[in-house]
């Protein structure tokens, strides 16, 4: 069973010391970034942070450097700009394994003709098991319960030039705790510069645009970013293969600002290899993954290694285009 309290990825002492005298629930694991976000931002400034969890294997091994290249519903997340690059339907499944038995489940859908398109996403962030105790410790836990966050979203996006299209999304949030709740939308809008010829991308966001949420009577910030990216492919002499390398720049309310670097080889169009690196990261760098693609279905898998003792996770997605 689990016993941890964590917000945003450390541990809040203060909030579980007045949580606890509100309530007869005593040790409460708060869904977030287990320590993927920098563990040293300071406390209570944001909150809702698993929105700041990439989506999508092939962007975590590309080290999350996939705001100007992402090409599949994950862009849903990313950049609604960009869900545009998935001609006709696209569907992605992506079940990501984290500590303490932490769920993330995404999927997305889109629809593009090449000059407009709209997709849908569902996000689900959960744990079973939680342990709730009264202030007088106990060999036996008075019962067990869950925990989750839920984002919901719709997004359009629409070529407005030959190069450039521009996207938004319409978020509902949700997040819930034992007895209590909070609710709340946000919007995200993007960009994006796609220019075959010269093998040139650029891209950029502003993710969590939203108003102020509540929980337990205390008020707290989502965690709004800023984010440009960009992509390039050189030409490779060889037939069927191709070198992309990416680059994203991410400055979330609060905190510093973040430098990702990625690469992918692709071969024949079918096998995928990526590498990317994260800095300003306490518990992550390097980090690598694979993509099969047959026909119409694809595999994405990605590893993401953990510095400290913490363990590391694992990240799948199957996709089909159609």
């Amino acid at each position: 069973m689990n016993q941890f309290w964590f917000t945003g990825g450390q541990v809040d002492w203060l909030a579980l010391k007045k949580y606890t005298r509100r309530r007869t629930a005593v040790l409460l694991l708060i869904l977030g970034v287990i320590c993927t976000e920098p563990c040293s931002a300071q406390i209570g400034q944001t909150g809702l942070s698993f929105l700041k969890i990439g989506v999508g294997p092939r962007a975590a091994g590309m080290g999350n450097a996939a705001t100007a290249v992402v090409d599949d519903a994950s862009a849903l997340f990313w950049n609604p700009a960009r869900i545009i690059a998935s001609k006709g339907m696209d569907a992605t499944f992506i079940h990501t394994q984290w500590l303490q038995d932490i769920s993330h489940e995404f999927i997305g859908v889109t629809a593009s003709n090449g000059v407009s398109a709209v997709g849908l996403g569902f996000t689900i962030m959960s744990i079973d098991g939680l342990e709730r105790r009264t202030n007088i410790p106990t060999h036996q836990p008075l019962a067990s319960f869950n925990a989750y966050d839920v984002v919901l979203s719709g997004t359009y996006a629409r070529k407005i030039k030959e190069h450039i299209s521009v996207g938004i999304t319409l978020k509902g949030l949700s997040e819930k705790i034992l007895f209590d709740s909070a609710s709340g939308f946000a919007v995200d809008l993007g960009f994006a510069y796609k220019r075959v010829e010269n093998g040139l991308f650029l891209g950029g966001t502003i993710r969590n645009i939203g108003p102020k949420m509540s929980f337990i009577r205390e008020q707290f910030d989502l965690p709004r970013e800023v984010r440009i990216g960009a992509g390039y492919t050189p030409d490779i002499d060889g037939l069927g293969k191709r070198l992309l390398i990416s680059a994203d720049l991410s400055k979330y309310k609060a905190e510093p600002l973040r430098l990702y670097i990625g690469s992918e080889f692709t071969y024949q169009k079918r096998f995928a290899l990526m590498a990317g690196y994260q800095t300003r990261q306490d518990n992550t760098g390097f980090t690598t993954g694979f993509r099969a693609q047959f026909r119409q279905y694809r595999i994405d898998y990605a590893f993401v290694p953990f510095s400290t003792a913490l363990g590391n996770t694992h990240r799948f997605a199957v996709g089909l285009r159609w």
